[in-house]
């Protein structure tokens, strides 16, 4: 394999939108399926042949930094970065050469190297992933011409935007080629867009500010338009991370896999786990869990490590994270328990979330329930 040059990984956002899960862990360290999030995105970029690996940590950015201390080939850092475009710049000395950037919290199969590949043959200043979606609302929306080149940006736009904005093109008969393209958050740079970042301090993210002046100052802009069975999802809400996770145990993202091993088809269970349950694929079983008789997991479960689930109980469409543990004859259906929860028998928890360590004494039907203690799921208890 050919050994590319140094990828960033941008791991820096708060994630409100993602809240209340991200009051305890940045986004990028969400648990998924036995690993947190960036851990895949990492292996991706490693396997594609990017030796060198920059993870730019902000928000409870720590837990980043020792999440990847000793790790071979990932230097992540702890800098104040105001967005996107100016951790890049904080971080330029690091870079050698024409460069990768991705962000920490997109799942996706994209293969790396041949979106690298795309960017050195055209040779321009810089090339982005784009990914045709259904609805472009929530993202950045792309417009590109019949040679793939990028002629304007709107950052996640209004549908009235979108609507204009193809007017006004048609009008005029340019040769924009439509479609539902969005920002998919992977790009490569030549080595030259370092000194533009550090000669404009004001350009500050990417999508906003980086791309807009590049087209404005006469530079070209390649769009590398992913294949269409390519997967990809921004995980920017609890909604949108849950479907990605039961996707994740449908195998509907190649190349990536939960971390357990694979019993049968959608069941992975790790070797430490004591199971004495029915279970009902597709499932996850984390290291440590503990599922006692008479009780019933799945389908569509994930337990994280350290998980205990006692007798007669049930869980199913639900996703429960480290260290928590499910009392005798609980239910649990189409909820997220965050890490270090407690259910109390025979209760019954339904489309809620429950923050990280609350005891659920009674019924919980269709709530939030924000974190009874800010500690990471990552945290050895004791």
């Amino acid at each position: 394999m050919v050994e590319l040059p140094t990828a960033v990984v941008l791991a820096g956002g708060v994630g409100t939108r993602l809240a209340p899960l991200t009051r305890v862990i940045p986004k990028p360290l969400v648990p998924f399926a036995g690993s947190p999030l960036i851990d895949y995105i990492v292996e991706s970029l490693k396997s594609s042949g990017f030796s060198e690996v920059v993870v730019t940590a902000r928000y409870l950015g720590e837990q980043i930094v020792k999440h990847f201390r000793g790790v071979n080939g990932v230097r992540a850092l702890l800098i104040d970065s105001k967005d996107t475009a100016d951790a890049v710049r904080l971080v330029s000395g690091l870079i050698k050469g024409d460069f990768l950037v991705s962000m920490g919290d997109v799942v996706s199969n994209i293969p790396y190297n041949s979106f690298y590949k795309y960017h050195l043959d055209h040779g321009e200043i810089a090339s982005i992933v784009l990914k045709e979606v259904d609805n472009p609302l929530p993202y950045g929306l792309v417009y590109v011409d019949s040679n793939s080149n990028i002629i304007l940006f709107s950052e996640k736009p209004a549908s009235l935007e979108i609507y204009l904005v193809s007017l006004a093109f048609h009008s005029v008969k340019s040769p924009v080629f439509f479609s539902n393209l969005v920002n998919a958050g992977i790009y490569a740079f030549k080595e030259e867009l370092l000194s533009i970042l550090v000669d404009n301090p004001g350009l500050m993210d990417f999508g906003r500010h980086v791309f807009p002046y590049l087209l404005e100052s006469g530079y070209s802009i390649k769009g590398w338009i992913a294949p269409h069975n390519t997967y990809w999802n921004d995980i920017g809400r609890v909604e949108v991370y849950v479907q990605a996770l039961w996707d994740l145990l449908d195998d509907k993202i190649p190349g990536w896999r939960p971390r357990g091993n694979p019993v049968t088809k959608g069941l992975y269970v790790s070797e430490d786990a004591e199971i004495n349950a029915t279970l009902y694929p597709p499932v996850y079983i984390g290291s440590g869990v503990i599922v006692s008789e008479g009780s019933i997991v799945g389908p569509y479960a994930v337990l994280e490590g350290n998980v205990v689930v006692e007798k007669g109980s049930r869980v199913s469409y639900s996703i429960i994270w480290h260290n928590s543990r499910i009392r005798r004859n609980a239910y649990i259906h189409s909820s997220l328990l965050m890490n270090n929860t407690e259910v109390n028998e025979g209760v019954k928890v339904l489309s809620s979330i429950i923050g990280s360590g609350c005891f659920i004494e009674s019924d919980v039907l269709n709530k939030t329930v924000q974190p009874c203690t800010l500690v990471s799921p990552y945290e050895v208890e004791g």
